[in-house]
């Protein structure tokens, strides 16, 4: 077995261990999407009020992924890598997504065809509605319609989400 062939199966073998993993406080999947339940979100360097805040998010529905759980903190991470530790009432299990580009296209239907009706630009965070395939439903600025799942960052790889 060449180095290739076992790195690429050590991989697979990693990625399917983390997504059995059970949150200990909410018994939910490890890792997952939530997103800010409110304007003001407190991260901190560890799980607990003891801990210095390094910055606050200020935005609700911004998403992001849960990597850890202690008690009733959960450890996450934002689309730009930046992390931390928040408490479990201050995120909702409301799924929203982050364009990653700019003009990105949405669409009427999940396809290439279908007429566009919005032009969506980096940093919109907008409402998930259901993801299929290589294609996301949003909710955004009025618009209801169908991005690449390529252009936003919120989802997990092989997710599908029915409405």
């Amino acid at each position: 077995m060449s180095f290739c062939t076992l790195f690429l199966y050590c991989a697979t073998v990693e990625v399917q261990a983390i997504a059995l993993v059970k949150g200990q406080f909410t018994g939910l999947n490890i890792p997952r999407f939530v997103s800010a339940k409110s304007n003001k979100i407190n991260v901190r360097r560890g799980p607990s009020l003891t801990y210095k805040i390094d910055w606050v998010y200020q935005q609700v529905g911004v998403p992001l992924k849960v990597t850890a759980e202690y008690e009733h903190w959960l450890k996450v991470v934002d689309y730009q890598g930046e992390g931390g530790w928040v408490h479990s009432r201050l995120l909702s299990g409301n799924r929203f997504v982050i364009f990653l580009v700019n003009n990105a296209r949405l669409k009427r239907k999940p396809n290439l065809k279908s007429p566009e009706i919005a032009l969506i630009q980096k940093g919109v965070i907008a409402k998930l509605i259901s993801v299929s395939g290589k294609w996301c439903q949003v909710a955004v600025g009025g618009h209801v319609g169908w991005s690449y799942r390529d252009n936003v960052w919120g989802l997990l790889d092989e997710e599908n989400l029915k409405n």
